[in-house]
Parts: structure tokens; sequence; C-alpha cells
């Protein structure tokens, strides 16, 4: 079963980036309908968008994404390193 995940990317500073979990859909009609309702809310008003593949090659990532996700499907399968960036 696929459902649609939609977050929320603003940058920070220095590639920092706040990333708000909003829900899950079970269609993407319905993910867009929550970007409706939020986009004219504080915060969200500034980035607006439905992020799309232009947007990202035009280097413009802040906005509202709407992902497939699989149930019952393991999506991260390597590991991780953690980078230090202060001291």
């Amino acid at each position: 079963m696929t459902l649609y995940k939609l977050e929320h990317l603003h940058i920070l500073y220095d590639d920092v980036e706040d990333i708000k979990f909003i829900g899950v859909y079970s269609s993407t009609e319905k993910a867009e309908r929550a970007v409706a309702e939020l986009r004219t809310q504080p915060g969200f008003r500034d980035f607006p968008d439905i992020v799309t593949e232009e947007m990202i090659d035009a280097d413009k990532t802040e906005g509202f994404y709407i992902s497939e996700v699989e149930v019952d499907e393991t999506n991260w399968k390597e590991g991780f390193t953690t980078y230090k960036y202060w001291d």
C-alpha cells in the first residue's frame, strides 16, 4: 500500500535544516489539501510551494515535500555516519 508523507523544509543557516513532519495521507490530493490549509500560516507562508524537481535543480529547496512511502517496507537500508559541525 502506498501512502503520501508531507513534510516542510526551511533552511535556518549554513545548511542547517528545519524539517517539519506534517502527516501521512492516503492520496496526493489529500496531502495537497493539507498544503492549501497550511500555506497561509506563519512560517509556512514564507515558503508555501510544493517543491518540484525543477525547483531543486534551480536550488530552490525550501517548501513542502510530498513523497510516496510503502507500508511495511524499510526505506533506510544502510548505516549512517554523524559529522560533528561544532566545537
